[in-house]
Parts: structure tokens; C-alpha cells; sequence
């Protein structure tokens, strides 16, 4: 058995396993980054083949280590538990394509271009996010992965918001459980939403919520 996990203490969360200031170090020596990456990637990558073999719920930590090749103590040097792993290595992938879409644009890109990227991944990978999103979603997740749609949009979107940082704060945790909601709706079955029709009602929450100057012409969308 592994070694008990604690439990985050309230308006704190969980990334990369450990809390914010109490995590291990991975720079005391020469070669320590590459060793991590190369375990990240490993966990990951025997993640993500599972699941397309068979129900997240079914999987354990022990079929993610045994397909890895790693040891559970090194597991839970990186990762509090599956959920864990499953959430910072999909941020990771987020934030990664975003970044390399955004540095194809020689100008400005447009505001929610990020958002429009994150609508077009869960539609194209849905069984990596529904657990992530989708009402099986635990409660622990469900803040963390809200706080990371938040700090994506206050990232992209809150310099437009103007200079009342209270009232910034509030648009962006509005805008945030909007698209947690609208994500969910694109994978719900019972809901007829496609990735395009979810992405084009949060332009107009942002069109209403946002900067006023940027009317009805946001979003990277076409049309």
C-alpha cells in the first residue's frame, strides 16, 4: 500500500500531487528535469493507452505503474493519484498546444483563441476529459480543474476586463464555471451541443461579461 495522501487544506489545490510551497525538488542535480519529464511521460502516456483500452473508473494506480515500468514510490513522488495525474498531464497538453498555436500568429491573436482551442480538444478527445469534466468528475477535481480554466482566462482575457480587480475577479469566475458548464454540455449525450455551438455561446458571455469594446467580433472562430 502507498503511503496515505493528505488531504488540501481549504482555497487550496492540488498540482502535481503536492500543495503550492511543498513540493520536491527536481533541479538539485545535473540530468533531475530530464528524469522527471521522462517519468511524467511515461505515466501519462501508460494513462492515456488504458484508457482507451477500458473504463477510466477501472483503472488503479497499479495498472498505471505496472504499464509505466516505475515504482509506486516514485508515482507519488509526482502525483497524489490517478486523478491527479490524469489533470496536470491534460493542463500540460493544454497549455502546450496553446502556446504553440499562439506563436504562429505574427500580431495579436485574437482573445479567446485560447478557448476555441480548449472546445476543439475535448471534442476531439472526449474520453481523456469526461472524467475531468463530466458528472463523474470528483470534487477535488472539479475546483482544480475550474481554478486552471480561471487562470487561463485571467491569463488571455484579464487585461481586457478593466482596472477593478474585484470586479475582474468576479467576470472571471463567472466566465469560468461558464465554460466548465458549457465543456460538460458538449459531452453530456443527452445534450444536442457541438464544440462549436458551446464555443460560440461563451464569445457571447464574454461579449456580455468582458470588455465592452469588444462587442460582438471575438473569438478566433470562423464566421
Amino acid at each position: 500500500m502507498g503511503k496515505a495522501r493528505p488531504e488540501p487544506v481549504s482555497g487550496q489545490e492540488y498540482v502535481s500531487g503536492h500543495l503550492p510551497g511543498n513540493r520536491p525538488e527536481t533541479t538539485a542535480e545535473p540530468g533531475a528535469d530530464r528524469r522527471v519529464r521522462r517519468t511524467r511521460a511515461a505515466l501519462h502516456r501508460a494513462l492515456i493507452e488504458l484508457m482507451l483500452a477500458q473504463p477510466y473508473a477501472r483503472i488503479t494506480v497499479r495498472d498505471i505503474i505496472d504499464r509505466a515500468d516505475v515504482g509506486r514510490s516514485t508515482f507519488y513522488a509526482h502525483y497524489r493519484d490517478k486523478d491527479d495525474l490524469l489533470l496536470v498531464s491534460c493542463i500540460e497538453h493544454v497549455r502546450a498546444e496553446i502556446s504553440a498555436q499562439l506563436s504562429r500568429y505574427r500580431g495579436e491573436p485574437p482573445p479567446l483563441l485560447p478557448v476555441e482551442m480548449l472546445f476543439r480538444l475535448v471534442d476531439k478527445h472526449p474520453d481523456v476529459y469526461r472524467p475531468l469534466i463530466g458528472q463523474r468528475a470528483n470534487a477535488t477535481v472539479l475546483r482544480s480543474i475550474r481554478q486552471v480554466y480561471a487562470e487561463l482566462l485571467t491569463e488571455h482575457l484579464g487585461p481586457r476586463l478593466g482596472p477593478d480587480p474585484v470586479a475582474a475577479s468576479a467576470t472571471i469566475t463567472f466566465l469560468s464555471w461558464g465554460l466548465y458548464g458549457l465543456l460538460e454540455s458538449v459531452m453530456d449525450p443527452a445534450q444536442a451541443l457541438t464544440a462549436e455551438q458551446a464555443y460560440r455561446h461563451f464569445a457571447g458571455l464574454w461579449a456580455t461579461a468582458g470588455d465592452s469594446r469588444e462587442g460582438g467580433a471575438v473569438g478566433g472562430g470562423d464566421g
